[in-house]
């Protein structure tokens, strides 16, 4: 109990921190809505990236790829999947400079994914063994590069759509995303990006702090499912937000936005099981002996 005890304080810790950030810089609610967003675009990607990155580098082709089979087991991948990978990005940019570099990747993991055999037969004995780290990385490549697009795409386009929408309530920057052209756009978006996370970089840190475990625990066992982690938080945010921006309207003043804020901040969860958890060993310990 030593170490959650630990935990609690230091949540706590960063909790107060937190909040005399805001009370100090004299928040309002566009502030907190954007410091939100930036944070749940810039800690949940980071999950993502870090998540991707410990699956390829372990080589674990069962959680790249969410299939188990009797290759996986023995190092060699699932190669129908990898071509699988290899038409949907030939579908996607047809046939452009990505799908000749995705079709060369897709062709190395084969050739470290070949049996003794079929080495033998080609010449290839000179190439390590599949179950070596080298053959791994290589033949787990295509996955990792293709779960990488994916998430980037969806990740960072779902944030993209949802800041202009925040943009029409709660506008942050002099230029309107609504007066710009598509091939604009994406320069508003970077420099949305680049203004908050100048604006909002200790709320970023001090956040990512708290959540140092959950990115350990990503890096060394996570899989396609944790993926849907950074999800739940976007979702959580999506709530407070629309909170946040209903009382604000209804009822102006920082009152309310301190009162959002510590209840999405307040580790209060953490902070009732561990009082309850010590009345329950005060009541044991205090107990008669039969």
């Amino acid at each position: 109990m030593t170490t959650k005890k630990s935990d609690i304080t230091l949540g706590l810790l960063i909790f107060l921190l937190n909040f005399t950030l805001a009370v100090y810089e004299k928040w309002s609610a566009t502030d907190l809505i954007w410091g939100l967003w930036i944070s749940s675009l810039t800690l949940g990607y980071a999950y993502i990236l870090i998540t991707i990155f410990g699956m390829f580098i372990r080589g674990d082709q069962p959680a790249l790829t969410g299939i188990r089979s009797r290759q996986s087991k023995t190092g060699q991948p699932v190669i129908g999947l990898n071509i699988f990978f290899l038409l949907i990005i030939l579908f996607i940019t047809g046939f452009s400079k990505i799908t000749f570099f995705f079709f060369l990747v897709v062709l190395l993991s084969i050739v470290f994914a070949l049996d003794a055999q079929t080495r033998e037969k080609y010449g290839l004995n000179f190439l390590p063994d599949s179950r070596h780290f080298i053959s791994r990385i290589l033949i787990n490549l295509p996955a990792a590069l293709f779960m990488l697009a994916f998430f980037s795409f969806h990740f960072i386009f779902f944030h993209f759509v949802h800041s202009i929408f925040l943009s029409g309530f709660f506008p942050l920057l002099k230029t309107s995303p609504f007066d710009l052209n598509l091939n604009d756009m994406s320069g508003y978006f970077l420099h949305l990006i680049q203004f908050t996370i100048s604006r909002f970089w200790i709320f970023i840190a001090l956040s990512a702090f708290s959540r140092r475990e959950l990115y350990v625990n990503a890096f060394k066992s996570g899989a396609t499912q944790g993926m849907i982690v950074p999800y739940k938080n976007v979702a959580r945010m999506h709530l407070t937000i629309f909170v946040v921006a209903f009382l604000s309207f209804a009822a102006p003043g920082d009152y309310v936005l301190y009162f959002i804020f510590i209840i999405y901040f307040l580790p209060i969860g953490p902070v009732l099981r561990l009082l309850k958890w010590s009345a329950v060993r005060a009541e044991v310990s205090g107990s008669p002996a039969d």
